[in-house]
């Protein structure tokens, strides 16, 4: 079976080196090795698990943010991803997902403190 090569043009839309090479290596400081972004998200992921013991308002604020930092490390990680493709795996296999959970658990807690609310609303009316 013959292989098959792909390569863009400036004609066919293709544009070299997007991210210059400067951000590349900011990034690259910034973020640490493929094992170190792991090892924090993996750390986001444990305080996720827990997140049912806590009070809704702390859910919220820890959704807040987790969630800016994970945006943080999608950008960064999407600008390191065209020269080192093991970091392209962690932000769309780890972080989309971890960004996505992180979601659904602040509209849980959203709706637990709003119940909370009603429930203070009835008692406060019967009074």
């Amino acid at each position: 079976m013959p292989a098959y090569t792909v390569e863009g043009s400036e004609t066919g839309g293709h544009i070299a080196d997007v991210v210059p090479i400067t951000a590349v290596l900011r990034a690259r400081g910034e973020l640490g090795s493929p094992a170190q972004v792991d090892h924090e998200i993996d750390q986001m992921v444990e305080h996720v698990r827990d997140f049912w013991n806590m009070e809704p308002d702390q859910v919220m604020r820890l959704c807040a943010a987790y969630t800016a930092r994970c945006t943080e490390l999608y950008i960064k990680l999407h600008r390191i991803e065209g020269r080192e493709r093991s970091y392209k795996q962690i932000r769309t296999q780890h972080v989309n997902p971890l960004m996505a959970e992180l979601e659904r658990q602040y509209t849980s807690a959203s709706r637990m403190l709003e119940v909370r609310r009603q429930d203070l609303e009835t008692l406060r009316s019967m009074t």
